[in-house]
């Protein structure tokens, strides 16, 4: 074994959540294709085995990597986050004469009914 994971686990974790997010994987089913088991899968996602011994750890790393054909430095390298931009403002529409006048009812009736209501 070439690579020691167990000093990288906080990179780890965040690598293996993305791929998780990115293939929509839950906990369950990385357990089931890789055969760790879900309580290991936990622990690996949580910034850490703390409770998962050295050896283990990186054999389950390992196993990981074996699994989806990863390279050896996979889970070593930062994943970028992904560029969020916020959607753009709507524009602003003109209404119809039809829809103004509807809208206008409209809040005529709510005016009407915000007095009735006290």
């Amino acid at each position: 074994m070439g690579v020691n994971y167990y000093n990288h686990q906080e990179t780890v974790a965040k690598n293996l959540i993305a791929i998780m997010r990115k293939k929509g994987y839950s906990r369950q089913t990385i357990s089931k294709l890789t055969d760790i088991p879900r309580s290991a899968i936990d622990s690996l996602l949580l910034r850490g085995g703390e409770n998962i011994n050295e050896s283990v750890y990186n054999s389950y790393i390992i196993q990981i990597n074996q699994t989806f054909g990863f390279a050896e430095d996979y889970f070593l390298k930062e994943t970028p986050k992904p560029n969020y931009s916020p959607p753009a403002p709507p524009t602003k529409t003109e209404r119809s004469a039809r829809t103004q006048e509807l809208l206008n009812g409209l809040d005529i009736i709510l005016d009407i009914y915000s007095m009735y209501k006290k």
